[in-house]
């Protein structure tokens, strides 16, 4: 089984957005063999994905009430066979700590921008959010990356 990451700073908003919008995307498209989970830099253990955060899944059909976050660990690196962040620094950070571990952020695999985090934010701000992720999880559904 390959493993995907997707890692943010707070494991509340953007990469759980991205993990669960991506594991909707295989599930529909009866993509196996890949598991996808997230993680953030700077997490505190088992907090509920943002209220914004689950109010922008739920218009996109999807649900999250039982995630929980998860501080990214070395176990995780190590398991893991792409990790995706949502910001360059983000990966530097990684890449500084675990140099030889397959990280690239996700502008990397789309050619657009970074995805900013909404914390915080109003609203609309998550649902651009969730949209620019779901762009980039069409993507990587495209091109099954690991």
């Amino acid at each position: 089984m390959k493993r995907l990451l997707f890692v943010c700073t707070g494991n509340t908003c953007r990469s759980p957005m991205a993990e669960l919008i991506l594991k909707d995307k295989f599930k529909k498209n009866q993509v196996k063999g890949i598991r996808v989970s997230s993680a953030g830099l700077s997490a505190t253990e088992n907090h509920k994905i943002s209220k914004n955060s689950l109010h922008a899944l739920k218009k996109m059909g999807i649900k999250g009430y039982a995630f929980r976050s998860k501080q990214l660990t070395e176990e995780m690196v190590n398991k893991a066979d792409l990790i995706l962040t949502m910001t360059v620094s983000q990966k530097e950070s990684i890449l500084r700590y675990f140099p030889k571990s397959k990280t690239l952020c996700v502008c990397e695999i789309t050619g657009k921008k970074e995805i900013s985090d909404p914390y915080g934010q109003g609203l609309e701000v998550y649902e651009k959010t969730a949209s620019e992720i779901d762009d980039a999880c069409n993507i990587i559904l495209e091109n099954v990356l690991i």
